[in-house]
């Protein structure tokens, strides 16, 4: 069962990291198999100038949102835009953005797809 508050949120994020352009959306409910978090979205990035501008842009949607919202406003942020793969961790979210390789090389979709409840955009 998913947490149909967060809802809104997953939707805001996922037509952001669409409109720039960002491939292979997929989010992940993990809420009754992990304690961090209850959701995990992770996408392919192309470069870092395109990390750069995806993350700026996230940023920028987070900084945006009430204090009072389940999500925290001020994510913090793992991994630099020039490594591949940038986190954002708003607490009840997490975004995974990472370049081709990473991607295939940590394959990090493998562990949440045995969770289950993933969603492809």
């Amino acid at each position: 069962m998913t947490d149909l508050s967060l809802q809104p949120y997953i939707d805001s994020i996922v037509s952001l990291l669409d409109e720039k352009k960002v491939e292979d959306i997929r989010t992940y409910f993990v809420s009754e198999t992990s304690w961090m978090t209850d959701y995990v979205i992770v996408s392919t990035i192309k470069n870092s100038v395109h990390a750069k501008s995806v993350l700026v842009q996230l940023e920028q949607f987070f900084h945006k949102m009430d204090k009072s919202d389940v999500v925290y406003s001020h994510p913090r942020v793992t991994g630099d835009p020039n490594s591949g793969w940038i986190i954002l961790d708003a607490n009840s979210v997490v975004v995974h953005c990472l370049d081709y390789d990473s991607r295939n090389f940590y394959n990090i979709d493998a562990l949440f797809e045995k969770q289950g409840n993933v969603h492809y955009f």
